[in-house]
């Protein structure tokens, strides 16, 4: 195998770390909440949350929010490497 495929599984390992990262968050908030405010949220895994947000939902939107955040960084991140792994080709190429 060529080490470039190794630096591209980077970028993969990146992406699929975060979703699973964020899953297992959000599972864990929608996990903890009570019974009558679970029957709010999207079906899984995303769960999402309702456009009507009441005071009780409030914290689990900002978890919602804040891990796709850090997902959407990571998959910055990701896209980034590969760049960078593109450049390092091109300049293997020169």
């Amino acid at each position: 195998m060529k080490p470039e495929y190794t630096l591209l599984m980077v970028s993969a390992f990146l992406v699929m770390g975060a979703k699973s990262w964020r899953q297992r968050r959000i599972r864990r908030a929608v996990r903890d909440l009570p019974t009558r405010l679970q029957r709010q949220l999207g079906e899984g895994p995303t769960y999402l949350p309702p456009d009507e947000v009441t005071p009780d939902l409030e914290p689990y939107v900002a978890v919602h929010r804040r891990t796709g955040r850090i997902e959407k960084l990571f998959w910055g991140l990701a896209i980034l490497w590969l760049a960078y792994v593109a450049y390092l080709e091109i300049g293997a190429l020169g």
